[in-house]
């Protein structure tokens, strides 16, 4: 958990990194790109589980008006889909900060373009949102 903590304050100084022995979490703001909404992202990860990521702030929901979430876990909790799980694209020896925030701020740029085209452009598979 402190290599895990350690790269998130080195990579993403900007946020709120906070460890305990069996979780890490971080807290702060990300900008998919210079013309785009700055978004408030929570992340969550606790030994012997994967990652989880949301977007605290805008409410995703209300930016998207009448349309399902795209590449949400489900449309309750608004947990991102960044990746399959099982897959080895991540894995526990592998840096939080260099790849699940990564592909965290890959998703908010994919749901800008989402937002304006109607269409996701990132790849992978799309999990079934309730």
């Amino acid at each position: 958990m402190a290599i895990q903590a350690a790269g998130l304050q080195r990579l993403l100084p900007h946020g709120q990194t906070a460890m305990k022995p069996n979780c890490v979490s971080w807290l702060g703001k990300l900008a998919p790109n210079k013309y785009g909404r700055t978004y408030t992202v929570e992340m969550i990860y606790k030994r012997g589980d994967a990652p989880k990521v949301w977007v605290r702030e805008p409410n995703l929901k209300e930016l998207a008006g009448e349309k399902l979430l795209p590449h949400v876990y489900d449309q309750a909790t608004q947990q991102l889909c960044l990746y399959v799980p099982g897959c080895g694209f991540w894995s526990p020896e592998k840096s939080i900060a260099s790849t699940i925030m990564l592909w965290a701020w890959l998703w908010l740029q994919y749901f800008e373009f989402w937002l304006i085209t109607g269409e996701w452009h990132g790849r992978g598979e799309h999990p079934q949102s309730v």
